[in-house]
């Protein structure tokens, strides 16, 4: 499967050497082992880079917001955060770079979403396919297209959604990337578990992994790599 990931999580495939089959449930991590891992390290009491052990997810959240300056962290990935009830995405949608269109099991025409900029950046089928719009002849009301303003993705969701060709790709909507210049979502409160990685050096970068329980941070795990 080819995906086609923001920038920085596109760094992290490539530096791990991997990526998602297209068949592999959408809200599963997929790491490969990856080139070259240097150590790793393991938070269960205290802080990293200002995050606490015992902190809420929206605490959480807006560390890592002020990560982007201090650290350069453009990204977080949030693990199971999908949904096959489409009303429940209208206020949420905008909130996201990244995310997955699928029949609950994984297909070759399951879309995949980028925006940046409050926008449709890319469009891909999972097969690696390229696309201009979703679906390919349907009328501009009724298809996704480059360009296309995040706050109209709903609207034209639900109209997709309504032609019996395509209502399975809503099986399973996940919003896999937080756009990090917007408001916290509180459905992330719901993830087990959040990653992003940042450089630390010339040729080195971190994946930091933040794992909840209960609706607190039970740990940490950061993955130090040197390619």
């Amino acid at each position: 499967m080819k995906n086609s990931l923001p920038a920085a999580l596109l760094l992290f495939t490539l530096l791990t050497g991997c990526q998602k089959n297209a068949l592999v449930s959408p809200d599963a991590i997929t790491i490969c082992p990856p080139a070259p891992l240097v150590t790793r390290d393991s938070i269960y009491a205290g802080t990293y880079l200002g995050m606490s052990i015992q902190d809420s997810p929206e605490a959480v959240y807006a560390v890592i917001q002020t990560l982007r300056q201090t650290q350069g962290v453009s990204y977080l990935n949030v693990v199971s955060n999908s949904s096959s009830d489409l009303t429940q995405l209208r206020n949420r949608i905008p909130l996201y770079q990244y995310m997955l269109l699928d029949q609950t099991k994984g297909t070759d025409s399951g879309v995949q979403i980028t925006l940046e900029s409050g926008q449709v950046k890319s469009l891909y089928l999972n097969s690696g396919q390229p696309l201009t719009q979703w679906p390919t002849n349907a009328k501009a009301n009724a298809s996704v297209r480059l360009g296309d303003p995040a706050s109209a993705l709903y609207d034209k969701f639900v109209q997709i959604r309504s032609q019996r060709e395509y209502a399975n790709k809503f099986e399973r909507i996940s919003l896999l990337t937080k756009d990090l210049s917007s408001a916290y979502d509180r459905a992330m409160s719901q993830s087990p578990q959040w990653y992003f990685t940042h450089a630390t050096g010339t040729n080195r970068w971190d994946e930091v992994q933040v794992y909840f329980r209960d609706g607190k941070v039970s740990h940490i795990h950061i993955n130090h790599y040197q390619g």
